[in-house]
């Protein structure tokens, strides 16, 4: 897998496949990442924690902006909504060519994945409270004021990056079986 930028395309939020063709880099980096609240549009980048981290900071006075529609003036009344910055598990295929895990990790439900060798995706869009709940557990997820600068926000994603645990696999079991169980208790405590 190549480091890869850009914004999603067809990809539903919450999905947990992506795949190459749904990621559509833009023919020059931007000076300003548009968001829009209305289309749910996300700039992502994916790769291993050092390839994002240097062009986060090679890329730092970019800026990142959210919007309601595509004319600033068409509803000045409606509050826009900041930014999320989202850090989530990589699924696509494409994914597991960067780093060939041994037998050993393979099957080890113990075994951590590697932030220096295992890639992951970055994510940037607008708050939308729903669209928030259907990612339910991102490894970190900031909220950052929209027109900032990505090098005003860089230390901020570092220091939340560099205190995340990533789960073994034997946590992300534990957290499915306990899915049905908590759904049980919400529904005896809603009677």
């Amino acid at each position: 897998m190549v480091f890869k930028y850009g914004y999603v395309v067809g990809e539903h939020i919450g999905s947990m496949a992506i795949t190459s063709g749904m990621i559509m880099q833009p023919s020059h980096v931007p000076d300003v990442i548009n968001l829009s609240v209305t289309n749910s549009s996300r700039f992502l980048l994916i790769g291993t924690k050092s390839e994002i981290l240097e062009w986060l900071k090679y890329y730092s006075k970019i800026i990142i902006q959210t919007s309601l529609f595509d004319d600033p003036n068409e509803a000045p009344h409606i509050k826009i909504p900041d930014v999320v910055v989202d850090l989530l598990p990589c699924y696509s295929s494409e994914a597991h060519t960067i780093h060939q895990k041994s037998f050993l990790e393979t099957i080890n439900p113990l075994a951590h994945p590697n932030p220096a060798t295992e890639p992951v995706r970055l994510e940037f869009r607008a708050v939308n409270t729903k669209l928030d709940e259907e990612i339910s557990e991102p490894y970190f997820r900031l909220v950052v004021e929209r027109g900032k600068t990505i090098g005003e926000i860089y230390n901020a994603i570092v220091n939340a990056w560099d205190q995340i645990v990533y789960p073994s696999m034997l946590d992300n079991l534990v957290k499915v079986a306990t899915v049905p169980v908590q759904a049980v208790k919400e529904a005896f405590n809603n009677m």
